[in-house]
């Protein structure tokens, strides 16, 4: 039976799913806030005698997707990026602030680097909070202005009385987890994926229907603002449409209804 596509209203977009060209997922936008699909051709005016327009020429259709997901999702942003997604054990800083008893402390995690010098130096934290004087990390015997550190128990030992006791030292190392790691390269660039725009519709009679963009080849923008502050962090996208390609189809998109 055929579907009849007037009148229909678009009454929320459900998901966008990413492609590569092998055909495995890249990522799912299924929190999304607002999408928008751009169309815009250039016509070039011809005239006649004394100027008048006689007709017109139509060249250049373009198609941009663009929107705003209310989550940051890691496949998109290696999308615009032009990176992949790693799994493995990375290297972050923490800050640690320790208090001291005795000449000795210790960190909260076990700080790694170079053998003698995993933490580097301790700053001496003031009584307005600031960070004042700096003791340096050596392998063994510490003079004044000295500390050891031993990774395996996470001991600070210091200069007996460099630092009174129940005052703060603050350290700055770095740590080992297991995470997820994406990196923007300088000499990676935004990926071409094929996009498919899930949407959900009704006619004027309440029937439903679902509806479906596809975009064979969506060119990703690299140029986007990861805003973070009192509000919660979303991401925008957007995307150009490219014809051509290896299914030869000059379609920017086709909407299927059902």
């Amino acid at each position: 039976m055929a579907v009849d596509v007037n009148k229909l209203i678009i009454t929320q977009v459900d998901q966008i799913t990413a492609f590569n060209n092998a055909g495995e997922l890249e990522f799912i936008l299924d929190e999304l806030q607002d999408t928008t699909i751009a169309n815009s051709e250039e016509k070039v005016d011809i005239t006649g005698k004394g100027g008048r327009k006689i007709g017109s020429l139509k060249k250049n259709k373009a198609v941009t997707i663009s929107g705003t997901n209310g989550v940051l999702v890691g496949g998109a942003l290696a999308a615009q990026t032009g990176t992949e997604i790693e799994n493995g054990t990375f290297k972050v800083r923490v800050t640690d602030v320790m208090t001291v008893t005795s000449n000795a402390t210790a960190t909260e995690k076990t700080a790694v680097g170079t053998v003698g010098a995993e933490i580097g130096t301790l700053y001496k934290k003031n009584s307005n909070g600031s960070l004042g004087t700096k003791l340096t990390q050596v392998a063994a015997d510490p003079a004044t202005g000295e500390f050891t550190y031993n990774p395996t128990s996470k001991a600070v030992t210091l200069f007996a009385g460099d630092v009174a006791d129940g005052a703060e030292v603050v350290a700055f190392y770095d740590i080992e987890v297991e995470s997820a790691k994406i990196s923007n390269d300088s000499e990676k660039y935004s990926k071409t994926l094929k996009l498919y725009i899930d949407v959900t519709a009704q006619d004027n009679c309440d029937n439903a229907y679902h509806g479906q963009f596809i975009i064979q080849r969506g060119d990703f923008n690299g140029t986007f603002d990861l805003v973070m502050g009192s509000d919660p962090t979303t991401q925008a996208f957007e995307a150009e449409s490219l014809a051509g390609g290896c299914t030869g189809s000059t379609n920017l998109w086709d909407l299927i209804v059902y």
